[in-house]
């Protein structure tokens, strides 16, 4: 089967790889020349149990994708700079202390083990991390930058068509058009004949299934972040925490996360935001306070109305896989193997039944 992947983050580049893996002829189009929206701006944390409050659709979803992590970095082949050590909810404030009792509840009645680590047992553990004790919670990180590149080399290899600059204009009953993004005189496109089109395009998504005459309510939320530039070892987990989030990088220092802004596709950096988190990240972890800060960025995470995923076929041609929101990374491995079977290949044990339209 042919098959067109509209949107070259990660969900789509994992869609991709996956498809080709299964035989299909695939072509990707991207109207950006490389991947550097929610995909290259995310922290990169794999924290279903982190992020929930309930047992909910996102959050069994979450973990079924964090158990299939794995096995996919394995078949990658590549130095994501990935850990499934798990990561830390801290004791800051009095008022941290009812939120991670309740987390230990909830994971522990639903089978999950978590271990509370007092002062002693932290600074053994985490001996920069300022904090009274924390909860050490089943999770992992990667890098997503080394994740993007690897899906692109992973996808090469198994000769995807990658059309990194070439922007989609229409959706068509078995195809589409798209055009040079750089070229005035190309962009009104050429027609591109498929038996199958994934829109994997991330906050972008929602326009284009309205060239489908799809309705896929949905808004970008931009996140801000920072990188400091320490030695690896400053931070061996990940942190997660209503004051903010920390994320070590092999090489790369540690990343600091993330403001929510519902702004639509307005990108602009604010100042104040990015003191703030720096702030906060210092008073989690003294040894940032002397570390200069080598970049921030924002990013614009895809949303949809109800919060939750949409992994559909909404007509033979055409398959979306949007909405990931906080989760993209996360649930990359899970949302390519249920395209994958969405596409017609073989069971993969994903009830997708939750995330429809």
């Amino acid at each position: 089967m042919r098959i067109a992947v509209v949107g070259g983050g990660v969900i789509g580049l994992a869609c991709a790889w996956r498809l080709a893996g299964d035989g299909h002829a695939v072509m990707l189009f991207d109207g950006a020349r490389e991947a550097r929206e929610a995909s290259w701006a995310a922290a990169g944390m794999l924290a279903p149990h982190h992020e929930a409050t309930a047992d909910d659709a996102v959050w069994r979803l979450g973990t079924a994708s964090l158990a299939r992590w794995p096995a996919f970095a394995a078949a990658l082949g590549a130095d994501l700079d990935v850990s499934f050590s798990g990561g830390l909810l801290p004791l800051i404030t009095a008022a941290d202390q009812p939120v991670i009792d309740a987390k230990q509840r909830f994971l522990t009645a639903k089978g999950w083990a978590s271990t509370w680590l007092d002062r002693h047992e932290l600074s053994q553990r985490e001996p920069a991390l300022h904090a009274a004790g924390a909860l050490l919670v089943p999770g992992g990180r990667v890098d997503p930058r080394r994740l993007t590149k690897a899906l692109r080399h992973a996808c090469a290899a198994r000769h995807v068509d990658l059309r990194y600059g070439e922007a989609v204009s229409e959706i068509l009953r078995g195809g589409l058009v798209a055009g040079d993004s750089s070229s005035p005189e190309k962009k009104s496109g050429t027609e591109h004949r498929c038996d199958l089109t994934v829109l994997a395009n991330g906050a972008w998504t929602p326009a284009l299934a309205q060239l489908a005459g799809i309705a896929l309510e949905g808004e970008p939320v931009k996140g801000q972040l920072l990188r400091f530039d320490v030695a690896d070892g400053t931070l061996r987990h990940f942190i997660h925490c209503h004051h903010a989030y920390l994320v070590p990088r092999a090489g790369a220092g540690v990343v600091v996360g993330s403001t929510m802004v519902w702004s639509g596709f307005d990108k602009t950096p604010d100042d104040d935001a990015i003191a703030e988190l720096a702030a906060q990240a210092r008073r989690l972890l003294p040894a940032l306070r002397d570390a200069p800060i080598s970049e921030t960025w924002t990013g614009l995470r895809p949303r949809l109305r109800t919060g939750m995923p949409v992994l559909q076929r909404v007509r033979d041609d055409l398959i979306i896989a949007t909405g990931h929101f906080r989760n993209g990374i996360l649930l990359t491995p899970i949302t390519a193997d249920a395209i994958a079977e969405l596409a017609g290949g073989a069971a993969c044990g994903v009830d997708v039944s939750a995330y429809r339209l």
